[in-house]
């Protein structure tokens, strides 16, 4: 009797567990099937969210590029806003919220053809949008490096943001630099970019791996860094680099009218008005215009960069202000915190300009000379600076000013060297020049000694006429070594396994905010076009 108890109990609990992991089985399949029911519609979710942010970007940079350049106004006018006009027809048309964000970026909006505007669309409890900035500014400021002409990189440099060649590209793992008048090539990494970094080449595509000295990417029996071409191919390039052709309309930047444009706006000649298209029309080149203002009075005239602050201070009119009688002109601050601010009015230097030790300037200036930057205290800058002549930056620091950067556009060439030489602290995240570089001529960058970390972008047109003395090509020339350097009186390690990006020498990251925080000092195009900021998901 109890033997058969035993067994009828085993059974019943043999049966209950059975039962309990069956019922278990059932219901983790009805919710991993709620789950996935759950996921996918989250994904879709998502995806419509995004097609309908993505679909109206599309459709917005279609009509401003089809937009005459006119006047701000009518820009307004063209575009409506998110309850009238064009704006309001593609909020209704994708169910997205477009809202006009311009004033909060502090853009003068009656001067400026600038927009900025923010597209969303809800997903779940999130959000995903877009900031799109309309601009008449040249193309070259949407890039982090480039050149119109040809661009190589040498060595490990580390770019965040894209990367724009008119024609080839060249890309090498080794550094090349200049000691005591002598050549010499060190094998390095090759450059590494960030995972959203386009490198748009319209040309041929050529990289060279030293390959511990196996073959050689340059031949300097010359005493030139002539490339050995033999060696290069397409399928030497890292395949970490994306590269792909620009399918947009390059848009460039006109210098002299663009010089022009700025004489006349520190003139105080109305843009748009028949005044001004008479001056542009009739002036001939920038200086002629120069001088044909100064005759006309329009410009106040100071002849010591010394009383130029107290002239500032108590000169309460409005005209911007000419330095001359003087072949050079020295702004250096003894005092950390004098600092000085032109306020809305330009400053005209008719001469050479150096800014040395803690000067600190607010203000846009136009300089019918040369440019030099120098001193270890570094210089702090808000400002547009036009260069009719070269520019030159070395051994010192350039920060922003109030939040705001420097942008320098120099006709001649653009010199960068002795930037913190030997400094092997690698502040990877902190930039030691902030602003955006740009030349109308060729520029080489040699960062082996040198640690140059830049927050803005470095652009260099390029000039196929024009002869590069250390040979290499036309365009924008990055040499940059990987890891620690004390000295160049013998040549640094070779460590082509060196991977990792923050001991770069050379490291650049694109900073759209020029385009909103330098506003009427920026160079403008004739066309308008669209500029698109990452897709965001909060």
């Amino acid at each position: 009797m109890n033997e058969k108890g035993y067994s009828l109990v085993l059974v019943m609990l043999t049966v209950t567990v059975f039962f309990v992991i069956g019922l278990t089985i059932v219901s983790v399949s009805i919710y991993q099937a709620k789950f996935t029911q759950v996921r996918v519609e989250d994904v879709a979710s998502l995806h419509e969210a995004v097609k309908s942010v993505e679909e109206t970007v599309a459709e917005l940079k279609a009509k401003v590029e089809t937009l005459p350049l006119s006047t701000p106004t009518q820009l307004d006018l063209d575009l409506g806003n998110a309850q009238v006009g064009f704006l309001n027809e593609l909020r209704n048309r994708h169910n997205v919220s477009i809202e006009d964000i311009t004033k909060e970026k502090k853009i003068a909006r009656n001067k400026l053809f600038t927009r900025v505007f923010r597209i969303s669309a809800p997903y779940e409890k999130k959000t995903v949008s877009r900031e799109v900035i309309i601009t008449n500014a040249p193309s070259f400021l949407k890039y982090a490096l480039g050149s119109r002409e040809n661009v190589t990189l040498n060595g490990g440099a580390y770019i965040d943001g894209n990367i724009y060649a008119g024609k080839d590209i060249y890309v090498t793992n080794v550094a090349n630099y200049i000691y005591n008048s002598t050549l010499y090539s060190v094998q390095t990494t090759f450059p590494t970019t960030s995972e959203k970094s386009i490198l748009f080449a319209n040309g041929n595509r050529y990289g060279c791996d030293h390959g511990n000295g196996a073959r050689s990417c340059y031949n300097l029996n010359n005493n030139r860094f002539e490339y050995s071409l033999l060696n290069y191919s397409e399928h030497e390039l890292p395949s970490s680099l994306l590269i792909q052709k620009e399918t947009e309309d390059f848009i460039d930047v006109d210098f002299s009218w663009t010089l022009k444009d700025k004489l006349l706006l520190a003139a105080g000649v109305e843009p748009f008005s028949y005044e001004y298209a008479n001056y542009i029309k009739n002036s001939g080149d920038p200086e002629h215009l120069f001088n044909q203002l100064k005759e006309n009075e329009a410009f106040s005239l100071v002849d010591d960069v010394m009383l130029l602050k107290d002239f500032i201070k108590n000169n309460q009119n409005s005209k911007s202000i000419v330095l001359q009688s003087a072949p050079s002109y020295v702004f250096e601050n003894e005092d950390e915190n004098e600092e000085l601010n032109l306020e809305d009015k330009w400053l005209i230097v008719d001469g050479d300009l150096y800014l040395g030790n803690n000067s600190k300037l607010k203000g846009n200036i136009i300089v019918f000379g040369d440019l030099i930057i120098n001193g270890k205290s570094g210089v702090q800058l808000a400002s547009t600076i036009y260069v009719t002549g070269k520019t030159s930056i070395y051994d010192t620091n350039i920060s922003g000013l109030h939040n705001e950067q420097v942008v320098i556009l120099s006709k001649g060439r653009l010199e960068l060297y002795r930037v913190n030489d030997f400094n092997n602290s690698f502040s990877f995240e902190k930039e030691n020049l902030q602003g955006y570089f740009y030349t109308e001529s060729n520029a080489v960058i040699y960062a082996v000694g040198s640690y140059i970390n830049i927050r803005g972008g470095l652009f260099a047109k390029g000039n196929s006429e024009q002869t590069i003395a250390d040979g290499f090509s036309e365009g924008v020339t990055i040499n940059a070594y990987r890891g620690v350097v004390t000295s160049l009186s013998e040549p640094p390690n070779s460590n082509p396994t060196l991977t990792n990006v923050s001991e770069s020498r050379f490291i650049i990251r694109h900073d759209k905010n020029v385009l909103i925080d330098r506003g009427l000092g920026l160079p403008f195009s004739k066309r308008l076009h669209v500029i698109i900021d990452e897709l965001s998901v909060k």
